[in-house]
């Protein structure tokens, strides 16, 4: 899906909170990054899966 379309570093947080259900804290953890990274990052995943869906 459009998810696979998505750099590893804004598709590894996107999957963490929105299908694993990790908090933001726990993202940051497993990813080895800030929170505020993790923040930014899924930023710019959503903004990146919008841009395609609109084609």
């Amino acid at each position: 899906a459009l998810i696979g379309t998505l750099p590893l570093a804004l598709r590894e947080p996107l999957i963490l909170r929105t299908i694993e259900g990790l908090s933001q804290a726990e993202t940051a953890e497993v990813l080895g990054i800030s929170q505020k990274a993790v923040e930014t990052r899924l930023y710019r995943a959503r903004m990146k899966l919008q841009e395609n869906l609109r084609g």
